[in-house]
């Protein structure tokens, strides 16, 4: 029997190469980075919004199925150029995907939405209120236009326990620097673990949902609560230096209540997504 051919955008980040290793479980991977390799892994190195080098890649490669991680996420750059990576390189991307009948699973987000109207179900329209927010919500349209079988997985925060994620590496190297950190006590999203959501986006490969799905952890929290659980899971000492602030007062914009309803891809799935208490409590 013909193992199939699974390429994995961003293969390299910390969602990536989650999925990479997922991935590897039930078929051959190839990695799509910007720069540099993915140890153990075939590894091809593509600018997105080099349209051309992306059909090239694609066609070479002729995935049977393709799970795109690659984004410019906050802070990572400008919104111009998460608009031509997060959107002109997804619609590269799915153009390529569409010419070569591969299935295509993408990673979205929860900030698609404004966060006026929790809890989200899979087909809610996005009502983007930030900058990456409309990157995303512009992407899935892209997506959805040149290849219509795709699934758009709309997740939440991403963290797990053998590696520190970049929000919470963020904060503990400010509390070590001595500053302030405020964490906003009044959003409310819902983390999901990076092995929990790779597993996830490998399983819907052989799912047939086009468009929007919520896939996030079970437990709804704050970015306060979030924030401290983890900081003290790896073990990180907040001096004194953490306290709650109101992103209503400082940061008008933020989406507030992002809860999602998750219920139809866990039936896809036949799996839960568990909770950040569930996941710390098996990882100790």
């Amino acid at each position: 029997m013909t193992r199939r051919r699974i390429l994995v955008t961003g293969a390299s980040g910390y969602l990536g190469r989650r999925v990479v290793r997922a991935a590897a479980t039930v078929g051959d991977v190839v990695g799509m980075v910007h720069r540099g390799r993915v140890a153990d892994v075939e590894t091809v190195v593509v600018d997105l919004t080099d349209r051309a080098a992306v059909h090239q890649a694609v066609e070479t490669i002729r995935p049977d199925a393709v799970v795109h991680t690659a984004a410019v996420n906050p802070g990572q750059g400008d919104e111009r150029t998460m608009r031509r990576v997060n959107v002109d390189g997804s619609r590269n991307l799915a153009e390529a995907v569409r010419n070569v009948a591969a299935r295509m699973v993408v990673v979205s987000t929860d900030v698609v939405h404004d966060g006026t109207a929790a809890p989200y179900g899979d087909d809610a329209i996005p009502t983007p209120s930030s900058a990456y927010g409309r990157s995303k919500a512009d992407a899935e349209r892209e997506v959805a236009a040149v290849a219509p079988s795709a699934t758009l997985v709309r997740t939440s925060l991403i963290y797990d326990v053998d590696e520190m994620d970049r929000g919470t590496a963020g904060f503990a190297a400010r509390i070590a620097a001595g500053e302030q950190v405020g964490l906003f006590c009044d959003v409310v999203r819902q983390p999901i673990s990076a092995r929990t959501l790779a597993e996830a986006l490998v399983g819907l490969i052989d799912v047939e949902h086009p468009g929007p799905l919520n896939v996030a952890g079970a437990d709804a929290v704050s970015r306060e609560d979030f924030g401290r659980t983890m900081l003290a899971f790896w073990g990180v000492d907040d001096r004194g230096l953490v306290r709650g602030v109101r992103a209503a007062d400082l940061a008008p914009s933020t989406p507030l209540d992002l809860r999602l309803d998750c219920r139809l891809a866990e039936r896809l799935l036949e799996r839960r997504f568990p909770g950040v208490d569930e996941v710390l409590a098996a990882a100790r």
